[in-house]
């Protein structure tokens, strides 16, 4: 199954001045986006989500190009393409990692299609929330980097 999906990284400060914060519709930040990355497949939150939270755990940078840059080198394939604007691309999901503070660093989970948000966690939380859907052989195991 296709759940089209797609991952930005913002930096936290463009949510301050918005009502929804974290939560608002990511596409509206397209131009504070350090990347649009789209993957064809696998978007669903007890999935992408999980494994977006088990990658920032290992990769959490204040940096957010830095970010942005190892999390396309990290999860590249066949299916998966940058994109300039999030709404050039047809995905259900759009994940936003929230960069700006290394040990602050949340994860926003919006549904395009719903036009609602699904969750704003820290990784942690992310990844006990769906805990007991995950698959848990299946997760890369990201190794840990020097920061």
């Amino acid at each position: 199954m296709s759940t089209r999906n797609l991952t930005m990284v913002i930096h936290r400060d463009y949510a301050q001045n918005h009502e929804a914060g974290f939560a608002q519709n990511p596409t509206q930040l397209s131009d504070s986006s350090c990347v649009n990355m789209y993957l064809h497949h696998d978007g669903y939150p007890e999935w992408r989500g999980v494994e977006l939270a088990l990658w920032v755990k290992s990769n959490s940078f204040q940096d957010g190009t830095r970010m942005a840059a190892k999390l396309v080198a990290d999860m590249y394939y066949d299916s998966c393409y940058l994109y300039p604007e999030p709404d050039q691309i047809d995905h259900e999901y759009t994940y936003v990692i929230w960069t700006g503070d290394r040990d602050d660093i949340w994860i926003s989970c919006y549904n395009q299609y719903s036009s609602e948000c699904v969750f704003v966690l820290k990784p942690d939380k992310v990844i006990e929330r769906y805990s007991h859907k995950r698959f848990e052989d299946s997760y890369t195991d990201y190794k840990q980097e020097d920061k």
